[in-house]
């Protein structure tokens, strides 16, 4: 069996150089190219467990997910594999489903298996579940909420910016009765897109009372649907939705009352799909940048795996992607 030296020797370059373009790092295009020339002539393959048995290191991280049944969520559980397994890691996935008394559960079960490190999807700080993160032993990766822990990073979208603009954009096209369909508010999430609907109105120096017709759903389809039709009752002219399921009732709704979007209502909101290309006139969604929230992820756990979890937690903030359409149109046209 060919040894990491041989492949070196073969390529010409260094068994460091090697070694990280392995772990997916970025070389020098000849440089990559002659590596992989080595590799595929000496047939190397690399040895994951000899690799793990010599750092005491199982080669494996720890996916703990609030939620796995979104468009959003299922995608970052395929793009992180992804960017894990290009790093030299496997990954363990274990999800809670929302139900917070499972997360400790969940939590054990995955330190049980030996991961070497913990990426934790949408686990509010404020949980007393979630207090077992910040005295663990292995590095920590926060993503969608931020966790105020002295050694865990925390990767986030901009929801409230981003939502803003969105909103902003309405009014400033003359819309001034805009209905929202906002989530759950005991999560960090759907308070933060909330908050920015809310201070497009300030900013826009257009009053809430009024004018800002809020319907809080709980994420599914059926809220969005029961939501637009009590919107629609209040006269509004714009309607801005908070996730995804949310929207395809809001939408079913807006369909079966022959409602003209562009036209006759204006119609945002959050989490892109690819259905929503088929839609005439195509619709404004927020996009949420799965590939980047991924490939940070991988990149901030390995990198705290090979530090040893010394380095004091860093906060990201993503942006988001608006993709403006023709459903959100003026008031005059």
């Amino acid at each position: 069996m060919a040894t990491i030296q041989e492949v070196a020797k073969l390529a010409n370059v260094s068994v460091g150089s090697v070694s990280r373009y392995l772990n997916g790092h970025k070389l020098k295009d000849a440089n990559m190219k002659q590596i992989e020339a080595a590799i595929q002539k000496l047939d190397y393959q690399q040895n994951y467990s000899a690799k793990g048995l010599k750092s005491n290191r199982t080669m494996s991280i720890g996916l703990l997910m609030n939620n796995a049944q979104s468009i959003f969520s299922a995608a970052m559980i395929a793009t992180l594999a992804d960017e894990l397994e290009k790093l030299g890691y496997s990954m363990l996935f274990s999800g809670f489903q929302k139900n917070k008394s499972q997360l400790g559960t969940k939590l054990d079960f995955l330190l049980s298996r030996k991961v070497d490190g913990l990426i934790v999807f949408e686990a509010e700080q404020e949980w007393q579940e979630t207090k077992k993160l910040k005295n663990l032993d292995i590095p920590v990766v926060s993503i969608n909420t931020p966790l105020d822990f002295p050694k865990v990073d925390s990767i986030t979208m901009d929801n409230r910016e981003s939502t803003k603009l969105v909103v902003k954009k309405m009014i400033a096209y003359g819309h001034k009765e805009i209905g929202i369909i906002a989530g759950l508010q005991k999560d960090y999430i759907a308070r933060e897109r909330l908050e920015g609907a809310l201070e497009a109105f300030n900013e826009m120096q257009v009053p809430l009372a009024g004018h800002a017709k809020i319907y809080y759903g709980d994420y599914s389809k059926e809220s969005g649907y029961v939501g637009v039709n009590k919107l629609l009752k209040q006269q509004t002219s714009a309607i801005f939705v908070c996730n995804y399921n949310m929207s395809l009732g809001a939408l079913q709704a807006i369909s079966e009352k022959e409602i003209q979007l562009g036209e006759e209502l204006s119609f945002a909101s959050f989490d892109y799909f690819d259905a929503s290309d088929i839609f005439k006139p195509k619709l404004t969604v927020i996009r949420q940048p799965v590939t980047d929230i991924s490939l940070l992820a991988a990149e901030q756990i390995v990198k705290k795996i090979q530090e040893e979890n010394t380095v004091d937690g860093e906060k990201f903030v993503i942006p988001n992607k608006i993709l403006w359409r023709d459903s959100v149109r003026r008031m005059d046209k």
